[in-house]
């Protein structure tokens, strides 16, 4: 019988080897962990864009002079490797969660003007699925809870959401706060969210 084993330098180099390859591993997943925000923080090379009709806020306003009656806009760029991308578009939820926005007025499903994906984000819809909003009591589509600062869209989830499309959701009859900067919150399919910051300027 063979009574040789492995010396006791290779067995030394064979633990360091794998030693180094645990700690290579760890480190990459640490790395990855720690770039890991907001989808907003993630979308942020694909909404630095320069074309004129593009805009990369979150939420604004089309009119965005203090306590105006006006059309808010959503901007929800869909990021690589998002939770809700490949799968259908079934809802958005917009909230402003400092309670300035009154998106009361909201409350038909008219008020919903645009619901459409620039899938190349170049302020061009290409997909439009404002006829997917539900509608009709009991299953109206359009909801506005919380004291009027939170507006809910529920679609029938007709349309597909892919990694890299801008969702564009335009309502009109928001009434705008006092100026400054106001909090708000976008939620898709309850899937994934971002959070971003409503400008509204002085009169």
């Amino acid at each position: 019988m063979d009574g040789r084993g492995i010396s006791p330098l290779v067995g030394t180099v064979l633990v360091v080897v794998i030693t180094l390859l645990l700690a290579s591993m760890f480190a990459a997943g640490a790395t990855e962990l720690a770039s890991l925000g907001t989808e907003r923080e993630l979308v942020t090379d694909l909404t630095e864009k320069s074309e004129d009709d593009y805009r990369p806020e979150l939420v604004w306003a089309r009119d965005d002079g203090a306590d105006e009656t006006t059309t808010h806009v959503v901007n929800y760029t869909i990021a690589t490797g998002s939770a809700t991308a490949g799968n259908s578009l079934n809802s958005v939820v917009v909230e402003y969660p400092d309670g300035t926005v009154d998106v009361s007025g909201v409350d038909e499903r008219s008020k919903i003007t645009t619901v459409g994906i620039d899938e190349d984000r170049d302020g061009t819809i290409e997909v439009d699925a404002t006829g997917d909003v539900e509608c009709c009591p009991p299953s109206d589509g359009v909801k506005v809870s919380d004291g009027g600062n939170t507006l809910t869209v529920e679609l029938s989830g007709n349309y597909d959401l892919e990694e890299g499309d801008a969702l564009i959701v335009e309502y009109e009859s928001v009434d705008n706060p006092a100026a400054g900067d106001h909090a708000v919150t976008v939620g898709v399919n309850g899937d994934v969210s971002d959070s971003g910051t409503l400008e509204v300027a002085a009169d």
